[in-house]
């Protein structure tokens, strides 16, 4: 007898993709959960590195360069090597697999500047550790019979088998920390202690895929006697900068543990920690914030508790305030909901430069007043906008339909109470984020336009372009000499404010799917390079194909009155409307922060300041770095909305950086 697909993607390696194709008569739900049980059951152990909490090292499978077709957090799984997949197996197997992939349908768009249907997410770390992975079990067992019960009964046998595998695996080990075994053995059931609470995180962490970590501070605290825990949060953190991991919000119910975690973050790139700032914030908070960013580790990034509290009432009046306090930042830094909502993050991206140059190449030269001209421009950013938008609500759609998340499912509420999978409407809440890109490449562009096009007349459109695109010195020392964004100039700030509003307007006149808002977050972490590649010359001074902007900061180098001038051009945009974050940059020295960091903080929140974020390193290590790569192995920067080690940038992403003013 002939072997069936299944078996054969088996036989070849491949067990995710032969759990898929395993039960064809069954739905998604179970497929799916029966996918991650095949992975689950052949994946290889992480090698265990004597440490206090396993699983340890990268996630099993995620790194594996020999699988073709791996689970993935966002888009429930993926090819990664498709020219892979096909060289281990035949064409009907390739095939099968490469079809049920393609059922969600909807991108690419010319628009997905760091974002093409991606979605972080944090579980229900609060509730896993009230009811253990036992009380999840009984509420799976007691949904009525149907594939959404039977395809969840099968996942929760996945986690039971690589709990099982985990601790055999650990009974095989020397040195094993003490109470380890015992605390996985355990895990099935509430944690006792705080240990036991931080040995299930992260095994539930790992099952996940490694994604968001969730807030610490906020529920490990019921568990705390006094502890110092420090190092194993930084056990812990090693494993989400392991897993290229994400984020986890700190506050605003400040706690020994808040300091406890700011502590272990430090020479750690990951998680992103993302502390929710009162103004009451006490000085000790203060304190630990100015010794961890000396440490170079640009952690954590500062948020506006009160203006985000506004925005979420004002967007989702619906939402109670006790749901609102689970506000939390996921992926770089997109604004969710821990442990109940499903927000595409980054969903989508809008690269406004591209338009700007694609739209002002072929029409500049058909407009008398610039006033004509920009909104010529603004309704072509908003046309554009609404037709990605289009395509990203088909892609939702059927996602919904076709690819089902059964370990959000699980682990989110309300999904079993709705008896809905997580992306087909179990979540209580749903909004999605799309990234505006090259936004104040586009603002200094169009001041440039302004003064030399329109006002003194000194170019016609067709000289302006060629002057640009040749770099002549002339036009450029012109060019800079016009006002630009960062300096505190209300005449460009007021012409930023009302660009950007336009383009936050643009995504109101779509309904997300399945509910909610379609909202924006100014995002680019490392995509502000290739988002580039794709536009000339423009007049703020790029040269063709050069990286755009990176957040809504000034262009690198123009901020040249100082911070403050910079924050207040910042804080004179409608941020509270970029309710996914609208990032700030800066570089301060290390023995300013005392000094500098919450005076600034406080002015810029009081402003209208949603989110700063602090890089502490000097031109000096950057330029060792960048010539003694080895001897800076731990030199981390704020780029975009996350932290990255500086020598996993690009050359050209090492001289972004280099050109930020230092304060």
């Amino acid at each position: 007898m002939s072997l069936t697909i299944s078996q054969r993607l088996m036989q070849a390696g491949e067990p995710y993709a032969a759990g898929l194709m395993e039960y064809p008569e069954k739905g998604p739900m179970y497929r799916y959960s029966n996918a991650l049980v095949r992975d689950w059951e052949r994946a290889p152990m992480a090698p265990y590195d004597g440490g206090a909490l396993y699983p340890c090292g990268k996630c099993i499978g995620k790194y594996n360069t020999r699988i073709a077709v791996r689970p993935d957090y966002s888009y429930t799984f993926e090819i990664r090597d498709e020219a892979l997949l096909r060289s281990k197996v035949d064409a009907e197997c390739a095939n099968a697999v490469i079809a049920e992939r393609d059922l969600v349908s909807g991108f690419p768009t010319p628009h997905t500047v760091g974002g093409a249907g991606y979605t972080h997410t944090f579980l229900n770390y609060e509730r896993i550790l009230r009811d253990g992975l036992c009380g999840y079990r009984a509420r799976v067992e007691a949904l009525p019979e149907g594939d959404f019960r039977e395809g969840l009964l099968r996942l929760m046998e996945g986690i039971e088998l690589y709990r099982e595998r985990v601790i055999s695996h650990l009974y095989l080990c020397e040195n094993v920390h003490p109470g380890l075994i015992e605390a996985l053995e355990h895990a099935d059931q509430p944690p006792r202690t705080l240990y036991e609470a931080l040995v299930l995180w992260n095994f539930v962490y790992y099952v996940d895929g490694c994604d968001d970590i969730g807030q610490l501070d906020k529920h490990l605290l019921r568990f705390h006697q006094g502890e110092d825990i420090v190092d194993l949060l930084h056990e812990l953190f090693t494993h989400v900068d392991a897993n290229d991991g994400w984020s986890g919000a700190l506050g605003p119910d400040y706690n020994a543990l808040t300091l406890q975690c700011i502590r272990a973050c430090h020479y750690v790139r990951r998680p992103n920690l993302q502390l929710r700032v009162k103004p009451n914030m006490p000085d000790e908070v203060w304190q630990e914030v100015y010794a961890s960013l000396a440490t170079s580790c640009g952690q954590p990034a500062l948020y506006n508790e009160p203006l985000y509290q506004q925005a979420l009432e004002r967007d989702f009046p619906y939402i109670p305030a006790i749901d609102r306090e689970r506000c939390s930042f996921g992926g770089c830094t997109e604004t969710m909901l821990e442990g109940v909502s499903n927000v595409g993050s980054d969903d989508l991206g809008i690269n406004t430069a591209l338009i700007y140059d694609t739209f002002t190449r072929a029409h500049l030269h058909e407009f008398d007043t610039f006033e004509a001209y920009y909104h010529a421009l603004c309704e072509q950013m908003r046309t554009e906008i609404l037709e990605a938008l289009d395509i990203l609500t088909q892609y939702r759609i059927t996602r919904g339909k076709h690819r089902p998340q059964p370990v959000h499912t699980l682990f989110i509420d309300d999904c079993l109470d709705k008896q809905l999978d997580f992306n087909a409407g179990g979540a209580r809440y749903y909004w999605s984020v799309s990234n505006i890109a090259g936004l104040v490449n586009v603002i200094d562009s169009l001041s440039v336009v302004r003064e030399l096009v329109f006002e003194k007349k000194e170019y016609t459109a067709e000289t302006f372009h060629a002057a640009m695109d040749a770099r002549d010195p002339v036009f450029l020392r012109k060019a800079r000499k016009c006002p630009c964004f960062g300096v505190d100039d209300d005449r460009i700030d007021t012409l930023a404010a009302d660009l950007a509003g336009w383009i936050y307007d643009s995504f109101a006149l779509r309904d997300c799917w399945p509910s909610g808002k379609y909202l924006t977050v100014s995002n680019q972490f490392t995509t502000y390079e290739y988002a580039g590649l794709c536009v000339h010359a423009t007049p703020d001074g790029r040269a063709n194909a050069d990286p755009l902007c990176d957040a809504l900061g000034a262009v690198h180098g123009k901020d040249t009155k100082g911070p403050t001038a910079l924050l207040s051009s910042t804080a004179k945009l409608p941020l509270s409307r970029v309710t996914g974050t609208p990032i700030m940059n800066i570089r301060i020295k290390k023995e300013h922060l005392p000094m500098l960091l919450k005076p600034l903080v406080t002015a810029f929140f009081e402003k209208g300041g949603m989110q700063l974020q602090v890089s502490c390193l000097s031109r000096e290590e950057m330029q060792d770095a960048m010539e003694h790569p080895e001897k800076h192995e731990n030199l981390i920067v704020r780029v975009g909305g996350f932290s990255e080690y500086f020598n996993r940038l690009t050359p050209v992403l090492q001289q972004t950086v280099l050109k930020r003013t230092e304060y």
